[in-house]
Parts: C-alpha cells; sequence; structure tokens
C-alpha cells in the first residue's frame, strides 16, 4: 500500500499533462486512481491503528505482570523464601519478555501507522492539486473553444457577399441623393437670380424716371 501510493504522490503530474493526448481524460484517470487509493489507504491506516491499541494493551499488559512478579520476589526473599523468590523471578522474566516483545511490534506498528498517516496527507493533498489542475484544464478547453468559435463566425462574416451587395447598393443610393441635391442647390440658385435681375431693372426704371422728372421730361410728356 505504502509503495503504491508513494508511487502515485511522486508521478510527477505536469509532465503527465503534457504527454497527454486528451489531457482533461489523463488527468481524470489519475484522480479516480488517486481516490480509489485513499479509500484503501483510510482502511489501512484504520486497520492499523487497531492492531497498534491492541499491540499497545499486551505490552502494557505484561509489564504489569512482569513488574507484579518482581514485587512478589522481594517480598518472598523479605519473608526468607528464597526458593519462592526464585520462582516469582522466573515468571517476571517470562512477563518482561512478553512485554519487551510486543513493545517491539508495538513501536515498528505505531511507525507504520506514522507513515502510513503521512502518506494519506500527501495523497489528499496531491487529490487537491490534480482537480485544480482539472478545473484549470476545462476553463482553458472551454476558452479555446470560444476562441474557435468566435473565429469561425468572423470568417464567416468575411464571406457573405450579400452583405457586400447591400453596402454598394447603399453606395449608390447615396450618390444619387447627392446628385439630386446639388440638381436642387442648382435649380434654386438660377431662381434667384432671375428674381435679383428682375429687381434690378425696377430699380433701373425707378431711377430713370427720376432722372427724366429731374430734366423735366417727365412733365412735358405728361402735358402732351
Amino acid at each position: 500500500m505504502l509503495a503504491r501510493i508513494r508511487d502515485l504522490v511522486s508521478a510527477n503530474l505536469n509532465s503527465m499533462l503534457d504527454r497527454a493526448e486528451d489531457p482533461e481524460k489523463m488527468v481524470n484517470e489519475y484522480l479516480r486512481q488517486l481516490t480509489e487509493n485513499l479509500n484503501e489507504a483510510k482502511i489501512s491506516v484504520a486497520g492499523a491503528m487497531a492492531d497498534e491499541t491492541k499491540l499497545h494493551s499486551k505490552m502494557v499488559e505484561h509489564q504489569a505482570q512482569a513488574d507484579q512478579w518482581q514485587s512478589k520476589a522481594q517480598a518472598a526473599l523479605g519473608a526468607g523464601d528464597e526458593e519462592l523468590a526464585r520462582a516469582a523471578l522466573s515468571r517476571k522474566l517470562q512477563a518482561q519478555k512478553m512485554a519487551d516483545g510486543y513493545r517491539q511490534q508495538y513501536e515498528a506498528q505505531d511507525q507504520q501507522v506514522e507513515e502510513l498517516q503521512e502518506a494519506l496527507i500527501k495523497l489528499e493533498s496531491r487529490i487537491a492539486e490534480a482537480r485544480s489542475k482539472r478545473e484549470l484544464i476545462i476553463a482553458k478547453q472551454n476558452r479555446a473553444q470560444t476562441q474557435e468559435a468566435i473565429q469561425r463566425t468572423v470568417a464567416g462574416l468575411g464571406n457573405i457577399t450579400a452583405m457586400d451587395r447591400l453596402g454598394q447598393l447603399e453606395e449608390r443610393v447615396d450618390d444619387r441623393l447627392n446628385r439630386a441635391d446639388a440638381l436642387d442647390r442648382l435649380n434654386r440658385g438660377t431662381l434667384e437670380a432671375r428674381f435679383e435681375e428682375l429687381e434690378g431693372d425696377q430699380e433701373l426704371d425707378a431711377e430713370l424716371a427720376a432722372l427724366k422728372r429731374s430734366m423735366g421730361q417727365g412733365s412735358n410728356q405728361t402735358q402732351a
């Protein structure tokens, strides 16, 4: 279990993504493996911790027995019963050996539990990293798809000849309107010139009449 977890945790995720034809598919598969091993690791850690508790209990139990036999041996020797003291010490040695054996197993199990817990933490961290990578990959893919759609739309607009024809038609209509406006301005200019000419003739007639009156021609013509 530990070896498998170490292999998964030590894998270079960036390198794996660079080599993958489908990065999203690859990271999903990697996440699946990580999650499966995480569940197995939790079960293993729980079992190892349970075994550790049992070993610790056995160690404490036999150590307590060894201590009790030690006390009994001291009591027997104090009472002058050396034979009984020797028997108690023999039982004490047996219990101590059992306690020492369980202590060694407990310490080894404790070390294994610690390694499994550390591997569990690293595995959870790698899962979080892989999930972040997956979100980033999906975001990049969505952005790429959006950009491709925009480019296709822009390219399609460039090929719409109907829009070009409408633009040309609009230009021709504008030209006709401009010519009509020019003719209208010309017509208005000619009409104004005629009125100015008429006003000029009237002014000239008035001046001529005034001159005739001043020379008496107007009165003579009237008397005649």
